[in-house]
């Protein structure tokens, strides 16, 4: 594989995964495609377009692509983009020129066709020229007309009329005998891996010939398809950014596959019903037969009507097990959030669908009195764009730990007594509400049982559903280990409680759960990850200050929990508890935005050599009189997980499994980003820098042992 750095934004420089082409850069699958596989760690990234000039290559451009000018009706300019950028990893995505560009829809699908099999021609040719291996998706559909036929033999009609021209979905067809030219081709070249990437009826379709039109007196909207009462398999774009780099890092299990991707089956009347709820007006859906869908006044009509009918045909069905275990640990976007991200869409707007853009202002902050929610309390009043109004939820609002957080801003921050356990009093609590902030406590508030953790949760849950003033939660939840090392086999083994339970990380996984239940939910969600506190980090690591036998001076000893002497040292994710404020305040800003997003908060990944090093730079280097500079040893001792336990409480045990699940640090960074934690909050600062800011304070300097 081919090697080069990508310098990311707060992160170190990284090895380059690869040189990946994106053929349709300025389509809007390209594009995703652009954006997953430089977030995933492929550089560079070349985008390939008709037109550099054009809005859609300017915008693929600022994603961070290379622009390169091709078209693949001539495969001269094809094989100079291959040869000149030495891709390893290609990813092609076609378009169907549509009447008036061309004379017939039959004539469109030969068309692109033929382009398709040019290209796999040429790529062939280069193949055998430059010896290259490369790993090709290509984003293709369904062979609606072959398909057609198989359900019509034995019939006196067929299942899909063609046209007069003879085609049937002719932009579906076209791709697929694209794609399955393609997979006899290269079946030939054991260096040329393919997998088809077929997918289903698009979100953005909504945005298209199947948007919600009112009446004249703009009273009731509806959509006008040919999709019956079916349920039919829906997908959002966005997830090509997570599926395209998890197939060309399997190269090996997805070669030669077609990959028949879904987020959800679902029917017209829901999408209908959540267009409704989202904006407020009388959506409805107008099952059309096939004949007078094909008879609207819109380019197109008669093949969308053939689609239509073939999307509402068994036949058609994708596998979304397929597609959760190739995104994992991702989850496909479901339409209800799909929607409200897009909700302010110019399309949308035209039509007369405005949703309620007015901000949030009211919050309701449970866990109010804990480190998370103090911090996101403070985070809300600290932002000048708006003022805030904070609900802050106790158990009791006489406690000094609530007194305490309203004293942060006596005229803004309101005390309001709340139980997990009751969940009358959550709702009384996010009643009137615009948004809520969630976070559980494992340890002191659930007694560290996880059924009574996961159920608080779900009450909570339950509470911002059924209060149709909550317009967005954000919920502070982690990682399902037991899903995770199901998954990625990462080894980790069970633990027992003091119940005789089993579990892998009693910590982690009722919180996972309890968000895997809100996604279910009528209610728009952003869940947020943290990961160890910067704050709590170093207490974890038992520092003490001992005499140095060789040097007779002090010498400061952090131990290191590792599975056996033989692990590779280990790498910890690690963020300031108190970034998480700034971070919620701004998903609040643009909750549409971040709608049933997961984000992995994180602004470091150090290992404990990093860790020493830094603490010895920031607490023990001394400069003397004549200028030169000593240090107090940091010395590592590298201690099995089990030992370190019995030095700690009984939670240790929890804790012990964390580090064992931090180990695992490729599984972790597929969940955690440093660059898009520095997306959403600009000033979150690294772990040294967070040394340097907190060196002379008196509780920190205690929790390493020093005076």
């Amino acid at each position: 594989m081919s090697s080069s750095t990508h310098e990311i934004a707060g992160a170190d420089l990284y090895e380059s995964r690869g040189v990946a082409l994106v053929f349709g850069a300025s389509t809007e699958n390209g594009q995703a495609v652009i954006e997953g596989l430089l977030d995933a760690g492929y550089f560079p990234v070349y985008g390939v377009t008709r037109d550099v000039t054009c809005v859609g290559a300017v915008e693929a451009s600022n994603l961070g692509c290379i622009l390169m000018e091709a078209d693949l009706a001539k495969p001269e300019s094809v094989a100079h983009a291959l040869t000149e950028t030495g891709a390893e990893f290609v990813f092609l995505v076609t378009t169907t020129d549509f009447p008036p560009n061309s004379e017939t829809y039959a004539e469109a699908e030969e068309k692109e066709y033929l382009a398709i099999k040019s290209f796999f021609y040429t790529l062939v040719k280069v193949y055998r020229e430059d010896q290259t291996s490369r790993h090709i998706i290509f984003s293709t559909l369904d062979n609606v007309k072959k398909i057609s036929e198989e359900l019509s033999y034995g019939h006196e009609t067929q299942y899909i009329n063609p046209l007069e021209d003879g085609s049937v979905c002719a932009h579906y067809t076209g791709k697929a005998r694209g794609g399955e030219y393609a997979m006899k081709l290269l079946g030939k070249y054991p260096d040329l891996s393919i997998t088809l990437l077929t997918l289903p009826f698009l979100h953005s379709n909504l945005m298209g010939f199947a948007i919600p039109l009112p009446n004249e007196a703009k009273t009731q909207w509806t959509i006008e398809a040919a999709f019956g009462e079916a349920s039919i398999d829906m997908f959002s774009t966005r997830d090509l950014t997570a599926l395209v780099p998890s197939i060309f890092g399997d190269r090996e299990l997805y070669d030669n596959y077609n990959v028949k991707v879904t987020a959800e089956e679902i029917t017209l009347y829901e999408v209908a019903t959540i267009f409704s709820e989202l904006y407020g007006k009388d959506v409805i859906y107008n099952p059309l037969t096939v004949n007078e869908m094909a008879e609207l006044d819109y380019p197109g009509a008669p093949c969308f009507a053939q689609m239509c009918k073939f999307l509402s045909h068994p036949r058609s069905v994708h596998d979304i097990n397929v597609t959760e275990a190739i995104m994992y640990p991702r989850k496909p976007q479901l339409f209800k959030d799909w929607l409200l991200t897009h909700s302010d869409n110019k399309a949308f707007d035209e039509v007369g669908l405005t949703a309620d853009e007015s901000p949030i202002i009211t919050v309701t902050v449970f866990g109010a009195t804990g480190k998370q929610g103090t911090s996101v309390i403070r985070g809300l009043l600290a932002d000048t764009r708006k003022e805030y109004i904070i609900r802050a939820t106790s158990r009791d609002i006489t406690q000094e730990k609530a007194l305490a957080v309203k004293l942060l801003d006596p005229e803004r921050v309101t005390l309001l007594q709340a139980n997990f356990d009751d969940i009358d009093s959550c709702a009384r609590a996010v009643d009137g509400a615009d948004g809520a902030f969630l976070v559980t406590d494992f340890f002191e508030g659930a007694g560290m049982d996880p059924i009574v953790e996961e159920a608080h949760a779900c009450n909570v849950i339950d509470a911002c559903e059924a209060a149709h003033s909550v317009r967005h939660l954000v919920f502070s939840t982690l990682e399902s280990i037991e899903d995770m090392n199901h998954h990625l086999d990462l080894g980790i083994p069970f633990i027992e409680d003091g119940k005789g339970r089993r579990s892998f990380f009693p910590l982690f996984d009722a919180k996972a759960r309890a968000a895997a239940y809100a996604r279910k939910k009528k209610l728009s969600c952003t869940y947020v990850l943290m990961p160890i506190y910067s704050e709590r980090f170093f207490k974890l690591l038992t520092p003490q200050l001992e005499l140095d036998e060789e040097t007779g001076k002090e010498k400061l000893v952090i131990h290191i929990p590792k599975g056996s002497p033989d692990d590779e040292e280990l790498a910890v994710m690690c963020m300031s508890v108190e970034e998480l404020g700034p971070a919620v305040a701004n998903i609040f800003d643009s909750y549409q935005v971040y709608a049933g997003h997961e984000i992995g908060l994180v602004t470091d990944f150090v290992t404990m050599s990093n860790v020493a090093e830094m603490i010895e730079d920031t607490f023990f280097e001394e400069t003397h009189v004549d200028g030169t500079v000593t240090k107090t040893k940091v010395e590592k001792k590298d201690v099995t997980v089990d030992s370190w336990v019995k030095k700690h409480e009984t939670v240790a045990k929890d804790m012990g499994q964390m580090f064992s699940f931090y180990s695992h640090t490729d599984a972790v960074q597929k969940r955690r980003s440093v660059a898009k934690t520095l997306e959403l909050v600009p000033d979150a600062k690294p772990l040294k820098e967070w040394l340097q800011q907190n060196k002379d304070n008196a509780a920190f300097r205690q929790s390493l042992g020093l005076r």
